[in-house]
């Protein structure tokens, strides 16, 4: 075993402390290498690379405009890098196999605390683990993953961030790959998670106000683009705002909103979904509320469910053996329903006050039942083709 290593002052057991404004290098070529830097102090610096199997790398920076850099290129390498203050950045680069950020225990492989703080992480190849925490405000997490069977973390979480204007960046490319547990708790935050792939799981879930999922931009808050791919987006606070989109077959989301003035997703989409056999599911609960479903392809589910007040859903379907079930429960609620294709079916029930439900079929064998309890509802039903029939009961 070869082990180089290359720092200025103090070095022992692959150990490294220093006071105030220092800078440490570690180098380690073989297999088995361990380096533990522990920096106390202002504007210090660490860069640790290790090239082999079987290495562990460890940094905790104590201070402010701390800076750390870690490069693993092997198999079956640990990381995991502390940071506590303000300005500083992480920046890790795996690549190989069975590397993971925590180690075994895959407790985190970032940890920041403090404010502006930025981390970057990135994993070329298969079975990788990368995990990342931020504690304070207007900080920014990345994690790229190159390979198949990635995890963003098995542990606990695959970006946990507790502040405000926080913003997270999850990017997956390959076949069964997990993001598990996207999270952020407070206010104007901000998260987008793209895979592409066959196989993925992604999962967010956003606790505060103002909180978007897809950034100012509302492109999305998931996006998937494979086979069998399942998103879950969960949202509670108020002004939260929350997307997914997918491409493929065999995909399911879900996403779940308690709070008030939710949007699933202003921007492009609440629920958007191309492909075969998809599902979608929007659930909101409270005030002010919009959804939208739109599913293009075959045997598309969509479901909206909303309780509350001032609520609005929109669902559009195109294809083929199409369903659509829209629950309202509450005041001045609003159901759109265009579905257009072969053996659509739509029911619709508003229980509340100044309801509206219009459904329009345009196909073969639509079946439509619009449902209303209370006063002063409104429904239009028009369906175009063979084979559809419609039953709307309203009750005062």
């Amino acid at each position: 075993m070869k082990k180089m290593l290359l720092c200025a002052a103090a070095l022992f057991a692959g150990t490294v402390a220093f006071a105030q404004s220092n800078t440490s290098a570690v180098l380690q070529t073989g297999s088995g290498n361990s380096s533990n830097v522990a920096q106390t102090g202002l504007m210090n610096n660490s860069d640790v690379n290790q090239l082999g199997d079987g290495n562990t790398a460890i940094v905790d920076q104590d201070g402010t405009t701390n800076d750390s850099d870690k490069d693993q290129i092997g198999n079956d390498n640990q990381y995991r890098t502390t940071q506590d203050g303000t300005d500083n950045t992480a920046t890790t680069y795996q690549e190989g196999n069975r590397n993971l950020g925590g180690g075994s225990s895959l407790i985190w492989g970032t940890y920041q605390t403090g404010t502006n703080n930025n981390a970057d992480t990135q994993s070329v190849g298969d079975d990788n683990n990368a995990g990342t925490r931020q504690d304070g405000t207007d900080n920014q997490s990345d994690i790229n993953q190159d390979g198949n069977g990635n995890v963003a973390n098995g542990g606990f979480w695959g970006v946990y961030q507790t502040g405000d204007r926080n913003n997270a960046d999850v990017d997956q490319v390959g076949n069964d790959n997990t993001m598990n547990n996207l999270r952020q708790n407070g206010a104007d935050n901000q998260f987008k998670i793209t895979q592409t792939g066959d196989n993925n799981f992604a999962s967010s879930e956003q606790i505060g106000d103002r909180n978007l999922g897809g950034g100012l931009s509302l492109i999305w808050g998931i996006n998937q683009q494979g086979n069998d791919n399942t998103a879950t987006n969960s949202s509670v606070g108020d002004d939260n705002n929350s997307g997914s989109g997918q491409y493929g077959d065999f995909n399911n989301g879900v996403i779940e909103q308690v709070g008030n003035n939710n949007d699933a997703n202003g921007g492009f989409f609440g629920n958007y979904q191309v492909g075969n056999s998809n599902d979608a599911y929007i659930g909101q609960f409270g005030d002010f509320n919009d959804a939208q479903n739109t599913s293009i392809g075959d045997n598309n589910v969509a479901s909206t469910t909303q309780d509350g007040n001032s609520n609005v859903s929109t669902t559009n379907q195109n294809g083929d053996m199409n369903n659509s079930d829209v629950d309202q429960i509450g005041d001045t609620n609003n159901s759109d329903v265009d579905q257009i294709g072969d053996s659509n079916g739509s029911i619709v029930l508003q229980d509340g006050l100044s309801n509206m439900s219009t459904v329009l079929q345009d196909g073969n064998s639509n079946m439509s039942n619009v449902s209303q309890t209370g006063t002063t509802h409104v429904s239009t039903v028009t369906q175009l083709g063979n084979g559809n029939g419609s039953i709307v009961t309203q009750n005062n």
